[in-house]
C-alpha cells in the first residue's frame, strides 16, 4: 500500500512501516504532519509517548532514493557528536539493522521528533533572519569534516547556470505551447545575464558538503526563544558551494515579497535583512570559510536569483511541467518576480559589497579580515 493516496490518508501504510523501526515502544498512532509538497510526512507516537517523524520519499522527487539516504546517513553521522540532540537530526534505525526501507520505488525513513520546535514564517525581523543565517552556518560547521567526495551527486547539474540558460534557449526554439511570442521581453531580460552565468567559473571556490535548499522553512527554532536548533530536509545535501546556500537564503528571505507575488512593484531586496543574514551566517561559520567564499557571497545571492528566474520562465515556456501551479501563468509571475529581485540586487550591488566588507572584516569569529580588493 502506498501512503500517497489511499482513502485513509496513508495512515494504515504509515503505521505498518513505522512498526519496522526501533521506536521505544509499540507504535500507537500516525497522522499527517507538516506542509511539504514532495514527501509524505507523518508524526508517529508510540506507547511510551515518544514521537518520531516518518517520511515516504517517492520516485517523483528522486530517481535514486537509496543515494539520497546514503548521503543523509553520512551527514547525520557527522552530526552525532553534537551533544544536544535538539540541535541535530537523528535517524532512527530499523529493527532489521538497516536505516531505511524501499518498496515499489518508495523509500521510508524515520527521524527523532524535535520537541518544542517551530519554523519561522516570513516576513522575518532582522533578528530572526540572522538566526536563520546562524542555523545554516552551524550546519556547514557540523559537516565540514565530511569529504564532499564521500557523497553521491543526487541531483546532477544542480546550480549549473550555463545549462539553465541553454535549457531556456532550447525551450524557446521549440516553443511547444506557443507561449514565446507573449514573453519575448521576459526572455530577453534573463538572457541578458548569459555571460553572468559564468561569473563564478574561475572564483576558486572550494567544494563542500552543502544543503542546497537553504530557505527559511528548512530551519527549526526553539519555539520559546527562537534560537536556531538545526536545519531539516536534507534530501538535497550533496557536494556544492557555500555561496549558493547563502545566496538561496538571501533570495528567499531578504526579498520584500514572496517569490510568487505577481505584483512586482512590491519586490525588492531588503538591505537590512541581507546584512542580518550576513552577520548571522558569518558568526557561525566564518572561521572555516576561505577568503574566496566570503568575497563571493553576494554573487551567490545574484546567481541563485538568476537561476530561479531562468527555471520558472523555462517551465512556463515548456508548459508548466515541473513546478506545481495554482493558476495559469503562475510560473510566469514567479519568473518576473525573481527577475525583478535580480535587477534590484544589481542596483544594490555596491551597497551589498560595502556591507560584506564591513561585516566580514569585523565579525567576532573571523581570524583574518577579508581584503577589500577581493570584493569587486
Amino acid at each position: 500500500m502506498s501512503a500517497a493516496d489511499p482513502a485513509d490518508g496513508g495512515q494504515s501504510a504509515a503505521l505498518e512501516w513505522a512498526a519496522k523501526f526501533c521506536t521505544s515502544g509499540p507504535v500507537e498512532s500516525a497522522r499527517r504532519f507538516g506542509s511539504g509538497h514532495v514527501n509524505d510526512t507523518f508524526l508517529v507516537t508510540d506507547a511510551a509517548g515518544a514521537e518520531y517523524v516518518l517520511q515516504r520519499v517517492g520516485p517523483p522527487a528522486f530517481k535514486r532514493p537509496e543515494q539520497v539516504m546514503a548521503n543523509i546517513l553520512r551527514v547525520t553521522g557527522a552530526m552525532a557528536g553534537v551533544a544536544d540532540r535538539r540541535r541535530r537530526l537523528t535517524l532512527v534505525p530499523m529493527r532489521d539493522g538497516g536505516w531505511w526501507a524501499t518498496a515499489a520505488g518508495d523509500c521510508w525513513r524515520m527521524y527523532d521528533f524535535i520537541a518544542d520546535s517551530c519554523e519561522l514564517s516570513p516576513p522575518l525581523t532582522p533578528t530572526e533572519f540572522a538566526a536563520v543565517g546562524r542555523a545554516f552556518g552551524d550546519f556547514l560547521v557540523q559537516v565540514a569534516a565530511v569529504p564532499p567526495d564521500d557523497l553521491f551527486v543526487t541531483i546532477p547539474g544542480y546550480h549549473d547556470w550555463p545549462a539553465y540558460v541553454e535549457r531556456l534557449k532550447s525551450a524557446v526554439a521549440k516553443d511547444p505551447c506557443g507561449r514565446v511570442s507573449g514573453v519575448r521581453a521576459d526572455i530577453e531580460r534573463v538572457l541578458a545575464y548569459e555571460q553572468a552565468a559564468h561569473s563564478l567559473d574561475d572564483a576558486g571556490l572550494p567544494l563542500r558538503v552543502t544543503h542546497n535548499d537553504a530557505k527559511v522553512a528548512n530551519a527549526l527554532f526553539d519555539e520559546s526563544t527562537h534560537e536556531p536548533l538545526c536545519v531539516i530536509d536534507l534530501d538535497t545535501v550533496q557536494p556544492g558551494w557555500s555561496v549558493n546556500d547563502f545566496g538561496d537564503m538571501v533570495r528567499s528571505g531578504a526579498a520584500t515579497a514572496p517569490e510568487d507575488d505577481p505584483d512586482v512593484s512590491r519586490v525588492r531586496l531588503s538591505m537590512e535583512l541581507y546584512e542580518a543574514c550576513l552577520r548571522g551566517y558569518l558568526s557561525a561559520c566564518g572561521d572555516i570559510l576561505q577568503p574566496s567564499e566570503i568575497a563571493h557571497m553576494r554573487d551567490g545571492a545574484r546567481m541563485m536569483t538568476l537561476e530561479t528566474s531562468l527555471r520558472f520562465l523555462t517551465d512556463y515556456v515548456e508548459g508548466d511541467v515541473y513546478y506545481r501551479i495554482a493558476y495559469p501563468g503562475q510560473n510566469l509571475d514567479r519568473a518576473r518576480n525573481q527577475a525583478t529581485l535580480l535587477a534590484d540586487i544589481d542596483r544594490h550591488w555596491d551597497e551589498m559589497g560595502a556591507a560584506l566588507q564591513s561585516v566580514a572584516g569585523s565579525g567576532p569569529r573571523r581570524a583574518t579580515p577579508v581584503d577589500a580588493r577581493t570584493i569587486n
